[in-house]
């Protein structure tokens, strides 16, 4: 900060020396880029500070050059003015260092200088007017424009951040720009007035192409400071005894403005060029790489009326098809007719860019294939095709898939077939496993004198769940049909407790032991509690329950009883059909009672529209129902 300011200092200085004779202002103002470069290096806290440092920097400067004390306090403060407003709104709202990144930065640029500027030219005007130095007033209203703007083009965007790109030129080639740059120019500028004044844009075209933003930006101060004191003394195609000092001072204000809006233009635009292709490059050489380092095999190629052409692959994908080591490029050559036809099946039906598939090769493997469309090209659809082989998952998939089949038909010749004829009585049943294979369970034993209602649920789904269903009814089954709910379940719970203890698993049950000619039953209720009996003279639903745990979590379970009049029933559902009303035992109860008060309902019909809505809930539980009713 402090070595700017003793630098606007001085470049005030020297523009008050290299004043002609005859003018009552500097033709070039220099101190007004340092003075903006400086205050867009700071955040905007900092301008409290900034801006009467370079009012002070600049008023001995004014009173040397012979201006009055109140003269000079009042072009200090519009020179701090100025430099405060084109502050303000280069670094913006987001107060952060304005960058030369394209040429729309650029244009803006030069719009706030210009605004800057003029704000200057105006309260300079002003200054002069009140103190009634109107010759003065008048020459810094035509001059301030233009000196300002001038000089801001020239120093500020050294002080601004330039694209992130890296410098083409070396050392030597960087040194060589620069002395022919400014050898042409004192060629130029210290010979007769021959117009050659553009002849330095030459070495300036291969320094914008060559050379770093701020280089440039360097270099083309150089140029300024040469040209203009060539023609401020007289020498060049701008010299001010050829064009008269007003004169002379715009045409070499316009230059030097010209020249830093073209060459810092071409600066900025072949370095967004150049960032585009390296980044381009970047990106071709990060997707060759990955294209041939993929351990999935990858093609590239052009899907045409009636075939598909592989134009690239990777070594994965040469390896996988070897028809590629051999030059083969038709893909149904390579994969087959069928696997194309999937291919282009898929694609014609194609939703959004890309979809995946597994296709069997003519050879019998199996490919896991993911495809997506890149654009069109005048051969056809462009694509690219991922693929990976398969086959043996594929093979243990499908040998996953038929032992599940058989433990399901195993399951289901486990539950009861045909159900038994009982005068007096009828039966309804209903099971609906929400996988292949279910955790739920029940049965139905007919042993004079009674009947044996069992139905259960372990804890879970699938396979596991299905092994521990099976297991359950058979400890069950174990069992004499005429000994106690109680005593049976106490049995069963012993048969299982290991298995159940090692895999940290439970069952919930419901026994139940009907006579078959008084309608007494007696239940044990292990955790269940979903058992119901329906009074169909009255039409009440009675919940039978109990406070015993599952299996598996207790060791002890009570023994309950009660009657079933004629044209009772009793009903045994699992907590799914549960979730199919509602998950509240209100609305399972209003279901039942609902399905039980029609006309002519028997146990099956009740059960059945119980469990109607069975596999409609995502991710549902097992659906099971038992029903038996005493005939009225």
């Amino acid at each position: 900060m402090v070595t700017n300011l003793f630098a606007l200092s001085a470049v005030a200085a020297l523009s008050i020396v290299s004043q002609p004779e005859g003018m009552a202002t500097p033709p070039l103002w220099p101190a007004s880029g340092i003075a903006l470069g400086l205050g867009v290096c700071f955040p905007r806290r900092y301008l409290w500070l900034l801006a009467p440092a370079v009012a002070l920097m600049a008023l001995p400067v004014l009173l040397w050059a012979g201006r009055p004390m109140s003269l000079s306090l009042a072009l200090a403060a519009a020179f701090a003015i100025e430099m405060a407003v084109g502050t303000l709104l280069l670094r913006g709202r987001r107060d952060r260092v304005p960058r030369f990144a394209t040429p729309r930065d650029l244009v803006l640029f030069f719009g706030i200088a210009f605004v800057s500027a003029s704000l200057y030219g105006a309260l300079a005007f002003g200054a002069f007017s009140v103190f009634g130095d109107h010759a003065s007033a008048v020459e810094s209203l035509q001059t301030a424009l233009l000196k300002h703007a001038a000089g801001i083009a020239l120093l500020t965007p050294m002080y601004i951040a330039p694209p992130l790109r890296n410098q083409q030129a070396g050392v030597g080639e960087t040194v060589g720009i620069a002395v022919t740059a400014l050898a042409v120019t004192a060629a130029v500028f210290t010979v007769g007035p021959a117009p050659l004044e553009y002849l330095p844009f030459l070495p300036l075209v291969w320094a914008a192409l060559r050379l770093s933003t701020w280089m440039l930006s360097l270099l083309m101060v150089g140029v300024a400071s040469i040209s203009a004191n060539g023609s401020i003394f007289g020498m060049g195609p701008l010299s001010f005894d050829l064009w008269g000092i007003s004169t002379g001072t715009v045409l070499m204000q316009v230059y030097q403005m010209s020249m830093v809006a073209v060459f810092l233009t071409l600066s900025i635009v072949v370095g967004s060029e150049r960032d585009m292709s390296a980044r381009l490059h970047e990106s071709e050489e990060l997707f060759r790489k990955s294209f041939n380092s993929s351990v999935a095999g990858k093609l590239m190629g052009v899907r045409t009326t009636d075939q598909w052409i592989v134009e690239r692959a990777n070594p994965s994908a040469r390896a996988l098809l070897p028809g590629l080591q051999d030059g083969i490029r038709r893909l149904d050559t390579l994969m087959g007719r069928d696997a194309v036809s999937q291919l282009s099946s898929a694609a014609d039906s194609l939703v959004g860019d890309n979809a995946r598939m597994v296709v069997q090769l003519d050879d019998g493997r199996s490919l896991n294939i993911s495809f997506a469309v890149i654009g069109e090209t005048p051969d056809g659809t462009q694509f690219v095709v991922h693929f990976h082989d398969v086959t043996e998952s594929e093979r243990l998939r499908q040998l996953e898939l038929e032992e599940m089949n058989r433990a399901a038909e195993v399951q289901r010749a486990l539950l009861p077939g045909e159900l038994p004829e009982t005068p007096g009585w009828s039966f309804g049943t209903s099971n609906s496993p929400a996988k292949q294979i279910g955790g739920d369970f029940y049965d139905v034993r007919v042993h004079q004198p009674s009947i044996v209602l069992s139905l259960g649920d372990v804890m879970g789904k699938g396979m596991d769940a299905g092994m521990l269903a099976a297991a359950t009814r058979t400890a069950l089954r174990s069992n004499d049909p005429g000994m106690t709910p109680s005593a049976v379940v106490t049995r069963a719970a012993g048969i299982l407790e290991g298995d159940l203890r090692r895999i940290s698993a439970f069952v919930t049950l419901a026994y139940v032991q009907v006579d078959i000619d008084s309608g007494d039953f007696r239940f044990a209720d292990a955790g269940h509690g979903l058992h119901y009996v329906v009074r169909t003279r009255s039409g009440r639903i009675e919940r039978l329950s109990s406070d015993d745990m599952p299996v598996g979590l207790g060791d002890r379970w009570r023994e309950l009883s009660g009657r079933l009049a004629p044209g009772d029933m009793i009903l045994l559902v699992s907590d799914g059909v549960l979730d199919l009303w509602g998950g509240s035992l209100e609305g399972l109860e209003n279901a039942i009672a609902q399905c039980a008060n029609g006309t002519g309902t028997g146990p099956q019909e009740a059960v059945d529209y119980l469990c109607a809505n069975a596999g409609e809930l995502l991710d549902g539980d097992d659906v099971t129902a038992v029903a038996l009713r005493r005939a009225g």
